[in-house]
């Protein structure tokens, strides 16, 4: 063979050896689902410091990489009910169960309503929703009570994850009241928050007044409260849960889980 079809091959040879060692590098991540939330202008907002270092925490003791991707809630259901990935946030209900494998509970949510502030409403029981309108995110399940009541006792409106859009109905009265997961201790500081990022927007000069300030309230009562999963398809790679629901344990015992969602 000719030297320089030896050295030729030599360096093909050495070229895929540096691919194939690339290749083992970079080993693809676990896809997991995220829901999307909107602002105003149509971009995505970001994920919240809490979730941010729940995420950091769980590849530091999985030893796995997550690749986030976030939808629209419904559709990250769908895709997940494919088999695109794990999907992050979801609770249990009898319907979920059935298609999903869910992870040990992460933390819980409170499903919040949150109305005019001169059109609160007293708020005790699933009863005091009758014949009002309340805004749910198509998709999501605020407690199998809630669920089962739906268009029955109450009408739903359904809405998207674009939150401004969402404030701007219930400014106009198009619903009652909308619910708000948040896994926050702090009502008050998140009242105040909603008001300073959306009450601007759609801020009524009567409304807005000296003599009442506020013009988003948030009933001091949840509609429910639901433990947040990670999940997967059923029929999925059970390892990966068993890797995180190790992780998740070890944070609840350490308490590095409280830490994270500790109020703010």
């Amino acid at each position: 063979m000719p030297s320089y079809t030896r050295l030729l091959c030599c360096i093909l040879l050495v070229c895929a050896g540096w691919v194939s060692v690339a290749h083992a590098q970079t080993k693809p991540g676990v896809v997991l689902l995220m829901s999307e939330e909107l602002d105003g202008k149509g971009n995505v907002i970001p994920l919240t410091v809490e979730v941010v270092e729940l995420l950091r925490y769980l590849e530091q003791h999985t030893k796995l990489k997550f690749e986030v991707r976030r939808y629209p809630w419904k559709r990250a259901v769908e895709n997940a009910a494919k088999g695109e990935g794990l999907i992050f946030g979801m609770s249990k209900t009898r319907e979920r169960l059935r298609s999903f494998k869910f992870s040990a509970p992460i933390f819980s949510d409170q499903a919040l309503l949150v109305t005019l502030c001169n059109s609160r409403f007293a708020f005790n029981s699933i009863n005091d929703l009758k014949g009002k309108t309340i805004g749910i995110v198509r998709g999501t399940s605020y407690g199998e009570e809630f669920d089962r009541l739906s268009n029955d006792l109450f009408k739903v409106e359904n809405d998207t994850g674009n939150n401004l859009g969402r404030f701007r109905k219930l400014s106009m009265r198009r619903m009652d009241a909308f619910l708000l997961y948040s896994s926050s201790g702090n009502i008050g500081r998140l009242e105040n928050h909603i008001n300073q990022q959306y009450a601007a927007e759609y801020g009524d000069k009567k409304i807005n007044s000296k003599e009442n300030s506020k013009l988003f309230c948030i009933l001091p009562r949840p509609v429910s409260s639901v433990d947040i999963h990670i999940a997967m398809r059923a029929d999925g790679n059970a390892s990966l849960l068993q890797k995180i629901d190790k992780a998740i344990m070890q944070g609840h015992q350490s308490g590095e889980l409280a830490r994270i969602y500790a109020p703010r």
